[in-house]
């Protein structure tokens, strides 16, 4: 079952930018009653968990659908799925104790991190990054430099996509106002048509709004962003308590998200089946919504350093992404690493393909 916190279900097209890197929305409130970590431990009574999704879609986040639907949590562990107005109002329930988690962006979350609070990162989901700055295909900028004294497209202002390429070009010496300028043209068919009256030079979006206007017929090129490499986004944060008291609970989350991607990965009219339970309108056209989980997919391959494991966070990427972030001075000083564990991805990954 599927409720909404903090406002009322929005069209499915919603831009990524609620799990930006920089997002700085907060508020969230909404009902209250989170799950019930207690009560998993004999007597055959069921571990009621919450888990909370910065924004509302089923493809995005399906490995919660699937596993929760397919039995992949186990027959002790149930989890509601509740949506929040962003990654800061997601966060926030966790904190509150109205969730045992949420998948958000790493950005807010070691900024919480460095402010004291108790948090860990358990499980990776999205190994890559979600933003994008593309060009009309034909039009390629070899070099960020070329973007001097052009005007580059967002969905929104103050959003997560400007958020996500301001600091990127100002590393590279481009400040937004004064070598280039940013406007808002929308998402949709809003930004193709701005590209074909010349009032954008590039576009930075999220992979969904990439797809969209890619399915519109309108090919994009990407431009390679120094720095954008290092960022990866959605994982899987507790508590860092709720952890060390529920290592059990932790350990059959993590593999119920590990075996629902395996068997998505090879079923994604299943996947859409589940997935539009809740959310139909994701599902309304087919031929997008394939490509969607397609596209989404993508976003989650994993890095060579995992060996096969669903969940891994790579060291590296994690403690080069904390040096990006304190550079652009969204960090005031570097977070210990260790707030990514690996703990238990061997556990998450403990099934046979027969079990799917």
């Amino acid at each position: 079952m599927i409720r909404s916190r903090g406002g009322v279900l929005r069209r499915f097209l919603v831009p990524f930018v609620a799990t930006a890197l920089f997002a700085t929305a907060c508020g969230g409130g909404g009902d209250e009653g989170g799950g019930n970590a207690g009560g998993g431990d004999g007597g055959g009574s069921v571990t009621e968990l919450t888990a909370i999704i910065p924004f509302p879609s089923g493809i995005s986040f399906y490995p919660l659908f699937v596993a929760q639907e397919r039995g992949y949590f186990g027959d002790d562990i149930s989890v509601n799925v509740e949506v929040a107005e962003g990654t800061a109002a997601s966060l926030q329930q966790v904190l509150t104790g109205q969730a045992e988690m949420c998948l958000c962006s790493p950005g807010p979350v070691l900024q919480a991190v460095a402010e004291g609070e108790g948090l860990v990162s358990v499980y990776t989901l999205y190994q890559s990054d979600v933003f994008a700055l593309v060009t009309e295909a034909g039009e390629p900028i070899e070099n960020v430099e070329e973007l001097r004294g052009q005007t580059i497209g967002v969905d929104a202002r103050e959003a997560g996509a400007e958020s996500w390429l301001v600091p990127l070009l100002s590393a590279q010496g481009l400040e937004a106002g004064e070598d280039y300028e940013i406007t808002a043209v929308g998402s949709g068919a809003t930004p193709i048509a701005a590209f074909e009256r010349d009032e954008i030079a590039a576009y930075a979006a999220a992979y969904v709004d990439v797809a969209v206007m890619e399915l519109r017929g309108f090919e994009t090129e990407r431009v390679d962003v120094p720095g954008s490499e290092v960022f990866f986004d959605a994982t899987v944060w507790m508590r860092e308590d709720f952890v060390e008291d529920n290592p059990e609970v932790v350990e059959a989350v993590g593999r119920g998200l590990a075996m629902a991607s395996a068997w998505g990965m090879e079923n994604p009219e299943g996947v859409l089946e589940i997935t539009g339970q809740q959310f139909a309108e994701e599902v309304s056209d087919m031929d997008f919504a394939l490509a969607l989980v397609e596209e989404t997919e993508a976003l989650w391959e994993l890095p060579e350093s995992a060996e096969g494991q669903w969940g891994y966070s790579d060291p590296d990427r994690v403690q080069a992404l904390i040096d990006a972030l304190v550079a652009q001075g969204y960090l005031e000083e570097p977070v210990d690493p260790g707030v990514f564990t690996n703990e238990f991805v061997e556990a998450f990954n403990d099934f046979e393909e027969s079990d799917l």
